[in-house]
């Protein structure tokens, strides 16, 4: 195990010279109401740079009602809004807006110290073209796992490695495979509510590959008590 997390580490590691940079800053929140019932939102703040310094290009808002059919599968469905600051004012606009309905089903198990979740998210997404709105599906697959290095578990106190992989498609394009990313990150478990991680994300579409540093904060409330 610890050695297939050095390759991948030494993988990714690898590909940072490719053709542009950026950095990603976000927030993840999830408020647990009842046994059945929750709060999930995601706030991201993301950056790019082609060459001429870090620009803000995109500003990222996710949230939705959070249904939890047992302990190991939950189900989202909310809405994003989703501005992008356009750097080639195309359209003669300085900001694009996109609205998504989307719903995420979530499933999650052990083996042994480690935890792995598969992610289905499906989204529905109004892009603003200048003149009108381009409707399409979204489809997204993510693998990942939670590998606590100190601990046994995930628990306060925690170091963690996060390795995943995600795959994009949509419909309303010859090319259906939008995007293919590689995200692997550690992170550190404060206490039971807040958690941090960052990392380094490669991503490849049909027109560049991209490389992405990224920093989250997460805080995960349970009401119940």
């Amino acid at each position: 195990m610890r050695g297939l997390i050095l390759i991948v580490f030494l993988c990714t590691s690898s590909l940072v010279n490719a053709q542009d940079m950026g950095q990603w800053g976000a927030v993840y929140g999830k408020a647990r109401f009842s046994d059945r019932l929750g709060y999930y939102a995601e706030h991201h703040a993301r950056f790019n740079d082609s060459g001429e310094g870090l620009e803000i290009y995109k500003s990222y808002n996710r949230m939705g009602l959070n249904y939890f059919v047992n302990n190991n599968f939950d189900i989202v469905v909310g809405p994003a809004v989703i501005g992008k600051f356009n750097q080639e004012n195309e359209f003669g606009k300085s900001t694009l807006m996109e609205y998504r309905i989307w719903h995420q089903y979530v499933y999650h198990h052990y083996s042994g110290r480690v935890k792995f979740y598969h992610q289905v998210r499906i989204e529905h997404v109004w892009a603003d073209k200048g003149t009108h709105y381009k409707y399409r599906n979204r489809y997204r697959y993510k693998a990942y796992a939670y590998i606590p290095i100190n601990k046994r578990h995930v628990e306060p106190g925690a170091f963690y490695i996060v390795p995943s992989v995600e795959i994009f498609m949509h419909d309303n394009s010859s090319h259906s495979l939008e995007d293919f990313r590689v995200y692997n990150a550690i992170g550190y478990k404060f206490n039971d509510t807040t958690s941090f991680m960052a990392g380094h994300m490669w991503t490849w579409n049909n027109e560049q590959t991209s490389n992405v540093f990224r920093f989250s904060l997460y805080i995960d409330l349970d009401l119940r008590k």
